[in-house]
């Protein structure tokens, strides 16, 4: 090998042809174009949930409602009567995200007991959070308020009397009748009313409902509500009694004055007069009888049985005329006695033989 062998260079090695830069954009924008458009729809739907999402999370937070809790008073100390105002409920505000506060809205809240066991008269009540929160039943709950608070206490020593009922009896009773008021009774006379002291202390007297005595024409024991005097802190342990109301007829006389006399019996072919024909009567009983005896609502007739005589002519002299009237009732008659005269009848035509007297 000679020397212009060692400096002649070796030949270039031939290369691959380079890509332009125009060339490697191609395939860059193709993987952007498949990146965007590839399952479009499903990217889209993807945005929108993911938005949704991002907008209920914001509105999840930091909520405030107001709660009511019931209050109920529980207990207290057997020798006194609690007095002040208890409020029916409290309004706590509470402060949380909603999906916590919606499950404590859905869930009615348990009563808070009030128990004043060791209260004294004008001490303070303090409404405990801690128990509120678990009365609410969510935890976690920040309460923001709780209205009312607190609450006064207010106690006067428990009182227990017996009041005597008297029944309040309105109306009168029907005519012909009467009610013996200062006779009227109640069972039991008396009835237990207990409370506040100066509650207590100003009842002297309890008194029933009205009892009308209008559809009353007999003794009645009726059960009737006792009225609640309209006093604070009262009680009764019983609020109905038995009232015997003594209902009973009068005892009257009323004068009908003149009355037909009737011959009953009287024999075919006979003709019966009665001397004198009508007489005057008065009739005594019971009233509600004789009221309607006067008004003709019931039936009354005055006779003589002429079967209790012979079937011949005949004048029968001092005869005592029959009543027939009601159960009860008495008949008077002026005269007492009267003349049946019995004679043939006469002939068909001659009317100046027949009697006015009415048979049958």
């Amino acid at each position: 090998m000679g020397p212009e062998d060692s400096t002649r260079q070796p030949a270039p090695t031939p290369h691959a042809p380079q890509p332009s830069r125009a060339t490697r954009a191609i395939p860059r924008r193709g993987l952007l174009r498949r990146v965007f458009r590839e399952n479009l729809g499903l990217k889209l739907t993807s945005m929108i949930l993911a938005v949704a999402l991002l907008f209920i999370v914001r509105q999840d937070q930091g909520k405030e409602v107001d709660i009511e809790v019931p209050v109920v008073l529980s207990d207290k100390a057997d020798s006194d009567v609690f007095v002040g105002e208890l409020p029916k409920v409290l309004r706590v505000r509470v402060r949380d995200r909603w999906s916590r506060l919606a499950r404590a809205l859905e869930r009615k809240a348990s009563p808070y007991l009030v128990d004043l066991r060791g209260f004294s008269n004008e001490s303070i009540y303090v409404f405990d959070r801690e128990r509120i929160q678990l009365l609410l039943g969510v935890s976690g709950l920040s309460i923001q308020s709780v209205y009312p608070s607190q609450v006064a206490v207010k106690t006067e020593p428990k009182v227990e009397m017996m009041i005597p009922v008297r029944p309040n009896l309105v109306g009168e009773v029907p005519e012909g009748y009467m009610v013996a008021r200062d006779k009227t009774r109640t069972t039991p006379a008396e009835l237990k009313v207990w409370g506040a002291r100066s509650s207590v202390q100003q009842v002297g007297e309890l008194t029933t409902h009205p009892i009308d005595l209008g559809p009353l024409d007999k003794a009645a024991r009726l059960e009737v509500l006792v009225q609640k005097p309209a006093l604070p802190f009262l009680f009764m342990d019983q609020d109905r009694v038995q009232v015997e109301v003594p209902v009973a007829e009068i005892e009257g006389k009323v004068t009908v004055g003149a009355s037909e006399l009737v011959v009953r019996n009287c024999a075919e072919g006979l003709d019966c007069t009665l001397d004198p024909p009508s007489i005057r009567l008065t009739l005594q009983g019971p009233m509600p009888v004789l009221l309607r005896l006067e008004r003709r609502e019931l039936p009354i007739e005055v006779f003589v049985d002429a079967a209790d005589f012979e079937a011949a002519p005949g004048r029968h002299v001092g005869v005592r005329p029959a009543c027939d009237r009601p159960q009860g009732i008495e008949c008077i008659m002026t005269p007492r006695t009267v003349t049946l005269t019995v004679a043939k009848e006469a002939p068909d035509g001659d009317d100046s033989r027949r009697p006015a007297q009415r048979t049958r």
